[in-house]
């Protein structure tokens, strides 16, 4: 005889049970899975750093249903850069429709997807374990520095391209503000186009970098030191099961980091936290709680004058210099964006150079991730960048 209490709980787990049951069938898949489940052709790809980071890449060379004709015209190149935390799944998670990286290659483009040291994609190394701190001492400094003109020169080798089109979204734009400030790249990169743009980050109002900003460099490094921070694994493995659950509770999550957004599908939340998080460095967390801390773009500070001395030759590290891109750049960025705020993003446009921007698109309802998530992106930005594309292919 079941008992009162078992007569009321049946109907939770009922529920529950066809809760799980209802799983998206993309939860857990690679970008390689799903890019190849949907008819589409994608290569893997590897490039070396000259400080021996292999970094994953991805490549969609044509539509859907084509294939190679012997003597076809190249195609312009598009090369992809993702956000913190992030990888190159993020341009595909959604349908062929909304998905970026589809709209591209179905465009007619040869679509590169990069992926930063340290994510879920690029976690191999010539000669250092992945498990060692030396592997995980790395910031954006290094992504600018080393993985952009890396990826860059991959793609222009591979494909016999004069240049290419660089599309950033967060810290794809945070790495190509500083790299393109740092190398002469206008020859091979016909326009930057930034999403979300970020290099100031003060007035962000993320509660995940909050909290890292409040927290004091050498603190964080006797806990942690130069370790990684939310790489693939049980959050990935785990989360997707809570959001199946509730989706709204992970939609909430992902507000309090990133902002509100009125643009994700919820329901394919799941599918897109079983890929992302995916992974950085503790350091590269603390570079960008250093950059809310000071009010300053510039590079990593070591904690001290002597440090700095020693690493910069200078006390201070030395600021990105924006004056200094040459490269035409296009931003778009939303009006409820945690992570890109409006004024700091005003600051970065007051400090390029006269004629470098070329044009700015506000998406007032906007937040972060719907750059890379929304199912509307594809009428409220990519409609827009394409024509930008069109304009300097």
């Amino acid at each position: 005889m079941l008992s009162n209490k078992t007569h009321l709980c049946l109907p939770l787990l009922l529920a529950l049970t066809l809760r799980v049951s209802a799983e998206d069938p993309d939860v857990g898949k690679s970008m390689y899975e799903i890019v190849a489940e949907k008819g589409y052709t994608i290569e893997r790809h590897y490039a070396t750093t000259s400080d021996g980071y292999i970094l994953g890449m991805f490549r969609m060379p044509l539509a859907k249903g084509v294939t190679r004709q012997p003597g076809a015209a190249p195609k312009p190149v598009v090369y992809i850069n993702h956000a913190l935390l992030d990888s190159s799944f993020a341009f595909v998670v959604n349908s062929p429709a909304e998905s970026l990286g589809f709209l591209l290659a179905d465009a007619g483009y040869d679509v590169w997807f990069g992926n930063n040291r340290g994510n879920t994609y690029s976690t191999n190394h010539t000669h250092l374990p992945t498990d060692s701190a030396q592997f995980w001492n790395f910031t954006y400094d290094e992504m600018a520095l080393i993985d952009l003109p890396t990826h860059i020169d991959y793609v222009l080798g591979a494909t016999g391209a004069q240049n290419l089109s660089y599309i950033g979204h967060s810290q794809g734009t945070i790495q190509a503000f500083a790299g393109f400030s740092l190398h002469e790249l206008e020859s091979k990169v016909n326009v930057f186009i930034a999403l979300a743009p970020v290099a100031y980050v003060h007035n962000q109002v993320g509660l995940l970098l909050n909290a890292i900003a409040g927290l004091r460099t050498d603190k964080i490094f006797q806990v942690l030191g130069y370790k990684k921070f939310l790489t693939k694994g049980f959050i990935t493995n785990f989360a997707p099961w809570i959001c199946n659950i509730g989706p709204s509770l992970c939609a909430n999550f992902i507000e309090l980091i990133v902002g509100p957004s009125h643009h994700v599908n919820k329901s394919r939340i799941q599918v897109y936290v079983s890929g992302t998080p995916a992974g950085t460095s503790v350091k590269n967390m603390v570079h960008w709680g250093q950059g809310i801390r000071t009010e300053a773009f510039q590079m990593y500070d070591e904690g001290s004058a002597e440090k700095n001395m020693w690493r910069y030759n200078s006390t201070k590290p030395p600021a990105y210099d924006l004056s200094a891109i040459k490269v035409p750049v296009v931003l778009y960025a939303g009006g409820e964006d945690y992570l890109a705020d409006p004024k700091d993003v005003d600051r970065l446009v007051s400090e390029l150079a006269p004629g470098v921007l070329v044009k700015r698109v506000n998406i007032p309802t906007y937040a972060h991730l719907d750059f890379s998530w929304g199912v509307d992106a594809n009428t409220l930005v990519y409609a827009d960048l394409m024509k930008v594309l069109e304009d300097y292919r």
